[in-house]
């Protein structure tokens, strides 16, 4: 019954390990015989002449079981025994001693005392000793298997107290990070707060003695009417078209500050009729005849009044620098992106621009043709920028010198 159990496999056939079974004899005739009763059970039987050989191999090799000659030279079989015990990792290995002399108790208790789990004497049952044999084959075979099931087990609850260390770990550092985000963004909302209010303040402080230059240069202007050289007329003029082109920036610079403050009311935008109405208000100013094409059913979700100023302010762009153009045409319209996202865009065959200086196209006061040709504060595209972001969205622009430029922007 006992057998019947520890014969129950834990693996299949292809899966079980082979065993290592130690036969220690000095007789050459004996190894010969115990190694054909022992090769039935299909094991790996290695034979050791001497107690010394046998001990080199234990050192060597993982054992199932041992069958030790108990009379040898040298160094017999209870030495043997002995000295395999007092090693940590051979310690449990089972030993049969198998011998023909010395069967009195006193010698039999002696083996029992330095580590056998069995005693035979010859003649001994050939079949006896193979089946006890296989059982110590069974069980090594099994408590290894038992020892493999537990080290995996062992490393899969390892790696599992990894993994879950590692995503607290960089849970951890994903909550430092946004923390340290949420600061930055807190930070910043204050310092740009601040820098808006400082120079909302400026600009509205510099206005008053700005129109007071002004006003007392009209009254000079009048008054002088006549008696001044043609020179010093010359110089109140300079001096009022600088106080109105300082003005014009200072308003610049106010509206700039005001986008920044002012509360966004979104709502559904129809963005092809507010292109066609800035067109007609283009149109109705310098009474170009432009080929303008404006896709239909761009309805976007924004500001309207900020919208509105956004689109102005492209499509006065590309009103503007498409004034030298032969046959100008400006079209507007929308596609998606990769993520499905609508991008609106703004394009022109006017100037166009050196793309090696787009960067600089958003910043404010920032020109890339001159004053004289095309007049303006250099506000307008800070502008676009400033209202794109304030609705979450981007913009960009391409462009090539004498071949137009294009204005993209997502809300």
């Amino acid at each position: 019954m006992v057998k019947d159990q520890i014969n129950i496999d834990l693996a299949g056939p292809e899966d079980r390990p082979v065993a290592n079974i130690l036969v220690v004899d000095d007789r050459r005739s004996n190894l010969v015989a115990l190694e054909a009763i022992l090769a039935p059970l299909g094991e790996n039987v290695v034979l050791a002449t001497s107690g010394r050989e046998a001990l080199r191999f234990v050192l060597q090799m993982d054992f199932a079981v041992i069958l030790m000659d108990v009379q040898m030279p040298e160094l017999d079989g209870l030495e043997t025994v002995a000295m395999i015990r007092e090693r940590p990792a051979s310690r449990h290995i089972p030993i049969i001693f198998i011998t023909a002399l010395n069967t009195d108790e006193e010698r039999i208790c002696q083996g029992y005392s330095v580590g056998a789990v069995d005693y035979i004497t010859k003649p001994f049952n050939p079949t006896m000793l193979a089946s006890k044999v296989s059982v110590f084959v069974e069980l090594f075979k099994k408590e290894k298997l038992l020892n493999e099931q537990a080290a995996k087990i062992h490393e899969t609850e390892l790696t599992t107290l990894r993994m879950k260390q590692r995503q607290r770990e960089q849970q951890l550092e994903q909550d430092r990070i946004r923390e340290v985000n949420r600061l930055l963004e807190v930070r910043v909302q204050e310092r740009t707060a601040e820098l808006e209010a400082f120079c909302y303040s400026v600009s509205h402080d510099l206005r008053t003695p700005l129109r007071s230059i002004d006003g007392y240069s009209a009254t000079m202007e009048e008054d002088m009417a006549g008696r001044l050289s043609d020179e010093s007329e010359n110089y109140l003029r300079r001096i009022r078209s600088a106080a109105k082109k300082m003005d014009e920036l200072i308003s610049a610079l106010l509206s700039l500050s005001r986008i920044t403050r002012v509360e966004l009311r979104p709502s559904p935008i129809d963005v092809a009729e507010l292109a066609r109405g800035i067109v007609g208000e283009l149109k109705g100013i310098d009474g170009r005849e432009i080929e303008v094409e404006i896709q239909n059913h761009m309805i976007a979700n924004g500001d309207p009044a900020l919208i509105r100023s956004l689109l102005l302010n492209l499509i006065g762009n590309a009103w503007k620098f498409t004034s030298e153009s032969t046959s100008p045409r400006i079209e507007i319209g929308t596609y998606l992106d990769d993520n499905d996202q609508v991008v609106y865009f703004v394009k022109d065959n006017g100037i166009g621009f050196n793309p090696t200086y787009k960067h600089k196209l958003f910043q404010p006061f920032e020109r890339l043709h001159t004053l004289e040709r095309y007049p303006g504060c250099g506000i307008g595209l800070a502008t676009v920028l400033r209202i794109v972001r304030k609705h979450g969205g981007d913009v960009w622009a391409e462009g090539e010198e004498g071949k137009g430029a294009e204005f993209y922007f997502t809300l």
